[in-house]
């Protein structure tokens, strides 16, 4: 079984596109509850806002933008929704007194 951390490194592709440090990957993990998917969508967000875009002796190499916006949905899609109840004292609705 894999670490989180690792997981998280794999699904950043980390490897072949190294942008974050590890501290902060444990951090990116920390601030999104040790969630991977979660963790791993808001990395592909900041991946993808990185300025990559760019022009050495006249070529021009292409912004990946896109690419981590698409890899971003796929985890999007993995995040597990937080359901939380939200009492605010106002009845919206009430039983009706003869049990109708």
């Amino acid at each position: 079984m894999y670490e989180p951390l690792e997981i998280l490194k794999f699904n950043l592709q980390e490897r072949e596109y190294p942008y974050f440090l590890d501290s902060e990957l444990q951090l990116l993990m920390e601030t999104n509850n040790n969630d991977v998917a979660k963790a791993s969508y808001k990395g592909c967000l900041l991946k993808a806002s990185a300025d990559d875009a760019m022009e050495v002796s006249g070529i021009k190499l292409k912004s990946n933008r896109e690419y981590w916006l698409t890899l971003s949905e796929t985890f999007k899609t993995e995040i597990t929704p937080i359901v939380t109840t939200v009492n605010t004292g106002y009845v919206t609705s009430r039983k009706r007194v003869d049990g109708c």
